[in-house]
């Protein structure tokens, strides 16, 4: 079994940072610091242990911030290349990854009140390990300061730098606060996806993408305006942007942004669709088919999907998309494509027996195919 993620911060690398520490700075009490470090370090889950340790570091370090700040800087390993850069030599005797998340843990929980200060040690630190976590407060009470400083750092000659300022600013970023001013008014954020769309990194434009499907959660139709925008000077690398950033619209059937894919409903239809399965045994397979038909001169793009409304325990239908089929249809062309589904235990959703439905979408179009009772869900699950 794989050893847990938190494990990263264990007796080893905590030692190994106090020794960094203290070839950084004399007068670091390494014991001490060690000692506390690891105090109770067991019940801790990874964010726990880090901010733990950043408060230990606050106790040890020098009392003034920037000088603390340059202590930590001096540990720091030399940047490694990102994936998709070209490979140089580096120097890599010092810190880096994970083991330095409490350093930015330390810059948010002790740097709000000095703005450039914090915002140069994260410029630092984050390529070491990125700082999209600890910046999120500064853009909150510094909204026009930090915006400005990312519109210079999405030019920086360092690809870790340029990606948080994409990350960072993500109003729906996983496991970290939400940026509701951006979620409200997402357009202060597009002149700095603007700048990186076309980066030399995929690890950057992954980030732009990102970004991009966040926005979309809240404003789909901006998100398919930009997307259409960038794609009317295409390129391998903004398609492949794109695709990635209007995932969600894509699932959720918005038809502007399949437009902007190349699925357009009006060309296309669904011909026939036959659900094959009246009453299904819970545990087997849902067997259904459809027949799709181009109805215009030219080859089209389609991309069929499925639709399950599952019974929820108030007796509602709630929508489950499931991906199909996706290919192209030649100029008036017929075709039939056969699926199936198995229902079955899983551990996000919970079955009810009763009536379910099924429908299919062709390129955003919802076309009803029937609907098919459920049984026997009871005697497996319940």
């Amino acid at each position: 079994m794989a050893e847990p993620f938190k494990e990263v911060f264990n007796r080893a690398s905590i030692d190994g940072m106090a020794r960094a520490l203290a070839r950084a700075y004399p007068a670091f009490d390494g014991a001490g610091f060690f000692r506390e470090a690891v105090a109770g370090l067991a019940a801790m889950e990874l964010k726990e242990r880090s901010f733990h340790i950043a408060r230990c570091l606050r106790r040890f370090l020098p009392e003034n911030y920037e000088d603390a700040l340059q202590v930590m800087v001096v540990t720091l390993a030399e940047p490694t290349p990102v994936h998709d850069e070209p490979e140089r030599r580096t120097e890599n005797s010092g810190l880096a990854g994970l083991i330095t998340m409490p350093f930015t843990d330390y810059v948010l929980l002790y740097g709000l009140e000095q703005f450039e200060l914090s915002m140069a040690a994260m410029k630092e630190l984050t390529s070491r390990f990125s700082a999209e976590f600890a910046i999120r407060p500064f853009i909150e009470r510094y909204e026009r300061e930090t915006l400005a400083l990312l519109n210079e750092w999405a030019e920086d000659e360092c690809a870790y730098v340029r990606r948080l300022v994409s990350e960072g600013t993500r109003p729906r970023l996983p496991w970290a606060p939400q940026l509701k001013g951006f979620m409200e008014a997402p357009e202060k954020c597009l002149p700095l996806l603007e700048k990186l769309k076309d980066d030399e990194t995929e690890y950057v434009r992954r980030s732009v993408a990102n970004h991009l499907n966040d926005i979309s959660k809240d404003h789909a139709d901006i998100a398919a305006q930009v997307c259409g925008k960038w794609l009317a000077h295409p390129t391998k690398q903004r398609e492949r942007l794109v695709r990635h950033a209007l995932r969600s619209n894509v699932k959720a059937a918005h038809l502007p942004s399949l437009a902007v894919l190349g699925y357009e409903g009006e060309h296309v239809r669904v011909v026939h669709g036959e659900l094959e399965t009246a009453r299904l045994e819970f545990g087997s397979a849902l067997l259904f088919s459809a027949v799709v038909e181009n109805l215009s001169e030219k080859a089209v793009p389609f991309m069929l999907d499925f639709v399950v409304y599952h019974r929820k325990a108030n007796g509602k239908l709630a929508p489950k998309v499931f991906k199909w089929k996706r290919g192209n249809l030649n100029a008036g062309q017929k075709l039939s494509v056969s699926g199936q589904h198995r229902i079955r235990s899983i551990t996000t959703r919970r079955y009810y027996e009763g009536e379910h439905h099924l429908a299919v979408l062709l390129n955003g179009v919802e076309t009803p195919i029937g609907s098919f009772e459920l049984v026997g869900v009871e005697e497996l699950v319940g």
